[in-house]
C-alpha cells in the first residue's frame, strides 16, 4: 500500500503536493485543539484563524449603552485589514473528514488524468490560480468558505475540454463521469436552498467556469490560438483588483463601521457611520453608534435622537435602542425642544406613534429621573463606543454560532456559518 502510494506521488507529484497540504493542514487544526485541550465547536475555528483560514469575527462593545450579544456585528476583519493571503489558505482548510476526503478522492481521479498531459509548473499554476479565483464570489456574497471543491471543479471542467483533444482521457473520462460531475454540481444547489448543507455553489460553478476557459484557450488549433492565450494569461491580472474589491468591500455597511472602530477623529468616525447606516440600515448597532457619536457634537441632539427612532423603527426588536433613545430624551431641556422631538417621533412612525412613545416610557415622570448611564472617556479621552481589539496574536473571538432571536419584523438574520 505504501509502495503504491509513494509511486503514485513521484508520478503525479503537482497532484500529490495539492493533496498534501490539504491533509497537513487538516491535521495541524486537530493536534492545535488538542494542544488547546479543548473540543468544543469554537475550538475548531480558533485553529481555523490561527492557521490563516477567513474568519468571521464578532466583537460586542463593553459600553453598557451599546453591549448587546444578540446582535453581534462582525465580518472578515482580517481581510479589511490587508491579510488577503487568507483567502487561498482558507482553500486548503476543510470542514470535516468526510468534506476532506471526498476532495481529495476526486483530486487524485482527476488529477492523474490532467497531469500526464500539462508541463508541471502549469499545472501548479492552474490549481492555485484555480482555487483562489473560485473562492473570490464567496467574499462577494459575504460567506466564509473552506475546502478545495473550487479547484476540484476547475480540474472537471478542464477535463471536459481536454478530453477533445486526448483520446487516452476520453477513455477514462466518459460521458458517464460528465454526467455524474454536473449531477453533482445541480444537486449542490438544490441542497443548499433547502437548508441541507451549507455548500460554497459560488465556488464550484465560477472553478468550473474558470476550467471551461482554462480548457478552450488550451485546445484551441486556430490561427488566433497564441492571441487568446496571451490574453488569458494577461486576464488573470483581474485577480488584482478582485482581491482588493473583496478587501475593501465599498457596498457593505459593516466595512465603514469597521473603519469607523478604527478612526479617531470624530468627524471622520461619523462620516464613515453614516455610510454605514445607508449600506445595512440592518445593523441596528452601526446607527446606535452614530446617534451617540453624533450626541456628542450636539447642544440639542434632535439629529442623534431621529437617527435612533428610524433605526428601531427598522429594527424593532433591538431594546438597547430603547435604552439609548430614553438617554437622549432626557437631554431635551424645554418644552419647545420636546415638542420638536415628539414631531420627530411622529414623521418617523406615524400612526404606531403613540405605541412607541409607551414603550419609551414618555408618558411617565419617572423617564426624567432614569439611571441610565451617559458615555465615559477613557484616559486617552476616547468614547467607549467600541470594544478594543485584543491582541489577536493571543486570542482571537470566532464568530457566534447560533442564530440570534430577533422579532419577524426585524431584517437580522442568522449569523453567518463556515460554507463546504
Amino acid at each position: 500500500m505504501f509502495h503504491s502510494l509513494r509511486r503514485a506521488c513521484s508520478k503525479y507529484p503537482v497532484t500529490a503536493a495539492y493533496i498534501a497540504c490539504a491533509i497537513g493542514l487538516f491535521l495541524a487544526v486537530q493536534i492545535y485543539r488538542i494542544d488547546q485541550g479543548i473540543s468544543n465547536q469554537g475550538s475548531f475555528d480558533d485553529a481555523l484563524w490561527n492557521l490563516g483560514a477567513v474568519q468571521s469575527l464578532v466583537f460586542v462593545y463593553d459600553h453598557p449603552l451599546v453591549e448587546e450579544k444578540e446582535y453581534p456585528t462582525g465580518g472578515p476583519f482580517d481581510l479589511w485589514s490587508g491579510e488577503w493571503w487568507r483567502i487561498l489558505i482558507s482553500g486548503f482548510h476543510h470542514g470535516d473528514v468526510l468534506h476532506l476526503l471526498m476532495n481529495c478522492l476526486a483530486i487524485g481521479f482527476l488529477g492523474r488524468l490532467i497531469e500526464p498531459v500539462m508541463k508541471h509548473w502549469i499545472y501548479a499554476a492552474f490549481l492555485i490560480l484555480a482555487t483562489y479565483v473560485s473562492l473570490l464570489p464567496e467574499y462577494f456574497l459575504e460567506h466564509y468558505p473552506v475546502g478545495l471543491s473550487g479547484g476540484a471543479f476547475a480540474m472537471f471542467g478542464l477535463l471536459m475540454m481536454l478530453r477533445r483533444i486526448h483520446p487516452e482521457i476520453a477513455e477514462v473520462f466518459t460521458d458517464r463521469e460528465i454526467n455524474w460531475g454536473l449531477s453533482w454540481l445541480i444537486l449542490c444547489f438544490v441542497l443548499t436552498h433547502f437548508g441541507i448543507l451549507n455548500i460554497a455553489n459560488a465556488a464550484h460553478l465560477s472553478g468550473f467556469v474558470y476550467g471551461l476557459l482554462a480548457g478552450a484557450v488550451i485546445i484551441n488549433r486556430s490561427r488566433f490560438a497564441g492571441t487568446l492565450r496571451s490574453l488569458f494569461v494577461l486576464s488573470q491580472i483581474l485577480v488584482i483588483p478582485g482581491t482588493y474589491l473583496v478587501c475593501h468591500p465599498v457596498w457593505n455597511g459593516k466595512y465603514y463601521w469597521y473603519l469607523a472602530r478604527h478612526e479617531n477623529d470624530l468627524e471622520q468616525k461619523i462620516a464613515y457611520l453614516q455610510q454605514g447606516v445607508e449600506l445595512s440600515p440592518g445593523e441596528p448597532k452601526i446607527g446606535a453608534e452614530l446617534a451617540l457619536s453624533l450626541f456628542q457634537t450636539e447642544e440639542v441632539p434632535l439629529r442623534s435622537w431621529e437617527i435612533m427612532l428610524r433605526s428601531l423603527e427598522r429594527n424593532r426588536s433591538y431594546d438597547k435602542g430603547v435604552e439609548i433613545t430614553r438617554l437622549i430624551w432626557k437631554q431635551f431641556n424645554t418644552d419647545q425642544q420636546k415638542q420638536e422631538a415628539l414631531g420627530i417621533v411622529t414623521d418617523v412612525f406615524g400612526d404606531e406613534s403613540a405605541a412607541w412613545l409607551e414603550r419609551f416610557k414618555l408618558d411617565q415622570s419617572a423617564v426624567a429621573s432614569a439611571d441610565v448611564p451617559f458615555p465615559k472617556s477613557d484616559e486617552s479621552g476616547n468614547e467607549l463606543l467600541f470594544l478594543r481589539e485584543a491582541d489577536r496574536r493571543v486570542a482571537p473571538q470566532p464568530r457566534d454560532q447560533f442564530a440570534p432571536p430577533v422579532d419577524p419584523r426585524s431584517p437580522q438574520s442568522a449569523v453567518e456559518g463556515v460554507t463546504l
